[in-house]
Protein backbone atom coordinates (compact mmCIF):
# COMPACT_ATOMS: atom_id res chain seq x y z
CA UNK A 1 0.00 0.00 0.00
CA UNK A 2 1.06 3.62 -0.75
CA UNK A 3 3.03 5.84 2.01
CA UNK A 4 1.07 7.04 5.49
CA UNK A 5 -1.29 9.73 5.23
CA UNK A 6 -0.27 13.24 5.77
CA UNK A 7 -0.87 14.30 9.43
CA UNK A 8 -4.34 16.17 10.51
CA UNK A 9 -4.13 19.29 12.88
CA UNK A 10 -3.53 18.34 16.43
CA UNK A 11 -6.47 20.49 17.32
CA UNK A 12 -9.08 17.94 15.40
CA UNK A 13 -8.27 14.87 18.10
CA UNK A 14 -7.89 12.78 15.82
CA UNK A 15 -5.33 10.55 15.66
CA UNK A 16 -4.69 7.50 12.89
CA UNK A 17 -3.59 4.15 13.24
CA UNK A 18 -0.40 3.51 10.70
CA UNK A 19 -2.86 1.29 8.89
CA UNK A 20 -5.44 3.84 8.66
CA UNK A 21 -3.36 6.39 7.22
CA UNK A 22 -2.14 3.69 4.46
CA UNK A 23 -5.82 3.16 3.49
CA UNK A 24 -6.30 7.32 3.12
CA UNK A 25 -3.55 7.24 0.86
CA UNK A 26 -4.85 3.69 -1.22
CA UNK A 27 -7.83 5.84 -1.47
CA UNK A 28 -6.15 8.94 -2.78
CA UNK A 29 -3.87 6.74 -5.27
CA UNK A 30 -7.23 4.78 -6.27
CA UNK A 31 -9.08 8.51 -7.40
CA UNK A 32 -6.32 9.57 -9.43
CA UNK A 33 -5.83 6.35 -11.31
CA UNK A 34 -9.59 6.19 -12.21
CA UNK A 35 -11.05 9.50 -11.97
CA UNK A 36 -10.37 10.20 -15.46
CA UNK A 37 -12.44 7.42 -16.72
CA UNK A 38 -15.32 7.99 -14.36
CA UNK A 39 -15.36 11.55 -12.93
CA UNK A 40 -14.69 10.94 -9.77
CA UNK A 41 -12.91 14.02 -9.26
CA UNK A 42 -12.34 17.97 -10.54
CA UNK A 43 -8.85 17.23 -12.21
CA UNK A 44 -8.25 21.01 -10.66
CA UNK A 45 -8.54 18.91 -7.14
CA UNK A 46 -6.14 15.73 -8.27
CA UNK A 47 -3.11 17.72 -7.02
CA UNK A 48 -5.19 18.22 -3.46
CA UNK A 49 -7.03 15.38 -2.55
CA UNK A 50 -5.63 14.37 0.37
CA UNK A 51 -6.69 18.04 1.96
CA UNK A 52 -9.36 18.91 -0.15
CA UNK A 53 -11.68 16.08 0.38
CA UNK A 54 -10.30 13.37 2.53
CA UNK A 55 -9.17 15.81 5.06
CA UNK A 56 -12.26 17.88 4.68
CA UNK A 57 -14.85 14.48 5.39
CA UNK A 58 -12.09 13.74 8.54
CA UNK A 59 -13.38 17.13 9.73
CA UNK A 60 -16.45 14.92 11.05
CA UNK A 61 -15.05 12.31 12.94
CA UNK A 62 -14.59 13.52 16.01
CA UNK A 63 -18.28 14.75 16.00
CA UNK A 64 -19.71 11.50 15.09
CA UNK A 65 -17.78 9.84 17.77
CA UNK A 66 -19.07 11.58 20.20
CA UNK A 67 -22.93 12.00 19.06
CA UNK A 68 -22.95 8.17 17.49
CA UNK A 69 -22.39 5.03 20.00
CA UNK A 70 -20.93 2.05 19.05
CA UNK A 71 -22.32 0.12 16.84
CA UNK A 72 -24.00 3.31 15.02
CA UNK A 73 -25.09 3.53 11.70
CA UNK A 74 -24.19 6.57 9.42
CA UNK A 75 -25.94 6.97 6.08
CA UNK A 76 -23.10 8.98 3.58
CA UNK A 77 -25.94 10.91 1.56
CA UNK A 78 -24.97 10.99 -2.31
CA UNK A 79 -21.60 9.91 -1.92
CA UNK A 80 -20.01 9.85 -5.24
CA UNK A 81 -16.78 9.77 -5.44
CA UNK A 82 -17.09 8.50 -1.66
CA UNK A 83 -17.12 11.59 0.17
CA UNK A 84 -17.67 12.17 3.49
CA UNK A 85 -18.11 8.36 4.03
CA UNK A 86 -15.37 6.16 3.00
CA UNK A 87 -12.40 8.61 4.94
CA UNK A 88 -15.12 8.36 7.98
CA UNK A 89 -15.41 4.47 7.69
CA UNK A 90 -11.87 4.40 7.56
CA UNK A 91 -11.11 6.42 10.97
CA UNK A 92 -14.10 5.19 12.26
CA UNK A 93 -14.30 1.58 12.20
CA UNK A 94 -16.65 0.80 15.37
CA UNK A 95 -19.39 2.63 13.32
CA UNK A 96 -21.14 0.98 10.42
CA UNK A 97 -21.57 2.92 7.19
CA UNK A 98 -23.59 2.78 4.10
CA UNK A 99 -22.75 5.00 1.29
CA UNK A 100 -25.90 5.90 -1.18
CA UNK A 101 -25.07 7.24 -4.79
CA UNK A 102 -28.31 7.26 -7.25
CA UNK A 103 -25.68 6.63 -10.31
CA UNK A 104 -24.61 3.27 -10.75
CA UNK A 105 -21.41 3.56 -12.32
CA UNK A 106 -20.38 5.24 -8.79
CA UNK A 107 -22.47 2.80 -6.83
CA UNK A 108 -19.61 0.38 -8.89
CA UNK A 109 -16.57 2.43 -8.02
CA UNK A 110 -17.56 2.79 -3.99
CA UNK A 111 -18.33 -1.39 -3.99
CA UNK A 112 -15.04 -1.89 -5.54
CA UNK A 113 -12.89 0.64 -3.09
CA UNK A 114 -14.85 -1.07 0.05
CA UNK A 115 -13.75 -4.66 -1.47
CA UNK A 116 -10.10 -3.06 -2.20
CA UNK A 117 -9.47 -1.24 1.01
CA UNK A 118 -11.03 -4.30 3.24
CA UNK A 119 -13.70 -2.07 4.77
CA UNK A 120 -15.74 -4.44 6.70
CA UNK A 121 -17.75 -2.04 8.31
CA UNK A 122 -19.47 -0.21 4.97
CA UNK A 123 -21.66 -1.07 2.43
CA UNK A 124 -22.35 0.51 -0.77
CA UNK A 125 -26.19 1.02 -1.44
CA UNK A 126 -27.37 1.81 -5.21
CA UNK A 127 -30.48 4.32 -4.97
CA UNK A 128 -32.31 7.82 -4.59
CA UNK A 129 -33.20 9.28 -1.59
CA UNK A 130 -36.28 10.79 -2.77
CA UNK A 131 -37.45 7.32 -3.22
CA UNK A 132 -36.19 6.18 0.25
CA UNK A 133 -37.70 2.51 1.71
CA UNK A 134 -34.77 1.36 4.11
CA UNK A 135 -33.79 1.91 7.16
CA UNK A 136 -33.44 4.50 9.46
CA UNK A 137 -29.55 5.80 10.26
CA UNK A 138 -28.32 6.98 13.95
CA UNK A 139 -26.51 9.42 11.59
CA UNK A 140 -27.11 11.28 7.93
CA UNK A 141 -23.66 13.09 6.43
CA UNK A 142 -24.15 14.75 3.60
CA UNK A 143 -20.71 17.09 2.10
CA UNK A 144 -21.96 18.30 -1.76
CA UNK A 145 -25.03 17.84 -2.93
CA UNK A 146 -26.65 21.14 -3.63
CA UNK A 147 -29.10 23.56 -1.70
CA UNK A 148 -29.44 22.77 2.51
CA UNK A 149 -32.72 23.76 2.10
CA UNK A 150 -33.45 20.83 -0.65
CA UNK A 151 -31.62 17.92 0.78
CA UNK A 152 -32.59 18.48 4.26
CA UNK A 153 -36.01 17.21 4.68
CA UNK A 154 -34.88 14.27 2.86
CA UNK A 155 -31.52 13.88 5.11
CA UNK A 156 -34.22 14.18 8.28
CA UNK A 157 -36.38 11.90 7.14
CA UNK A 158 -33.93 9.11 7.43
CA UNK A 159 -32.76 9.82 10.49
CA UNK A 160 -33.52 8.22 13.17
CA UNK A 161 -35.53 10.47 15.82
CA UNK A 162 -33.09 11.59 18.34
CA UNK A 163 -30.47 10.78 15.45
CA UNK A 164 -28.46 13.76 13.71
CA UNK A 165 -27.65 14.94 10.02
CA UNK A 166 -23.97 16.36 9.33
CA UNK A 167 -24.17 19.01 6.59
CA UNK A 168 -20.71 20.32 5.16
CA UNK A 169 -20.85 24.25 4.71
CA UNK A 170 -18.77 27.06 3.41
CA UNK A 171 -18.37 30.02 5.30
CA UNK A 172 -20.34 31.98 2.82
CA UNK A 173 -23.18 29.34 3.24
CA UNK A 174 -23.59 29.72 6.79
CA UNK A 175 -23.37 33.81 7.08
CA UNK A 176 -25.74 33.92 3.94
CA UNK A 177 -29.33 34.72 5.26
CA UNK A 178 -31.14 31.54 4.68
CA UNK A 179 -35.13 31.83 5.67
CA UNK A 180 -35.74 28.26 3.49
CA UNK A 181 -33.15 26.80 5.14
CA UNK A 182 -34.88 27.60 8.46
CA UNK A 183 -38.47 26.56 7.21
CA UNK A 184 -37.46 23.59 6.19
CA UNK A 185 -35.48 22.28 9.37
CA UNK A 186 -38.68 23.47 11.51
CA UNK A 187 -40.59 21.85 8.61
CA UNK A 188 -39.29 18.49 8.90
CA UNK A 189 -39.08 18.35 13.16
CA UNK A 190 -35.18 19.31 13.29
CA UNK A 191 -33.08 21.53 15.63
CA UNK A 192 -29.77 23.24 14.90
CA UNK A 193 -27.28 21.67 18.09
CA UNK A 194 -24.07 22.62 16.84
CA UNK A 195 -22.21 24.56 13.92
CA UNK A 196 -18.24 22.92 14.29
CA UNK A 197 -16.14 25.14 12.57
CA UNK A 198 -12.56 23.68 11.46
CA UNK A 199 -9.95 25.12 8.56
CA UNK A 200 -7.81 22.26 6.44
CA UNK A 201 -4.25 22.39 6.88
CA UNK A 202 -2.57 25.00 5.42
CA UNK A 203 -5.87 27.25 5.04
CA UNK A 204 -7.25 30.03 6.78
CA UNK A 205 -10.68 30.09 5.77
CA UNK A 206 -13.02 28.61 7.94
CA UNK A 207 -15.27 25.84 7.35
CA UNK A 208 -18.34 24.36 8.52
CA UNK A 209 -20.51 21.13 9.56
CA UNK A 210 -24.18 22.14 10.97
CA UNK A 211 -25.29 19.33 13.57
CA UNK A 212 -28.79 18.95 12.75
CA UNK A 213 -30.69 16.91 15.43
CA UNK A 214 -34.33 15.15 14.65
CA UNK A 215 -36.37 15.20 17.43
CA UNK A 216 -37.59 12.25 19.23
Amino acid sequence: MPSEFPALPPEWGLELSAEQSRKLSAYAAALRGMSGRLNLVSPSDLNAIETRHIADSLAGAVLLRRLVPAGGTVLDAGSGAGFPGVPLAIALPGLDFTFCDSSLRRFQFLTWTISRLGLRNARALHARLGQWKGPLYSAVVQRAMGQLENILPQCLNITAPGGYFLAWQTAAQVAADRPAVAAALAAAGGAQAEDARYSLPGEKEERHILVLARKG
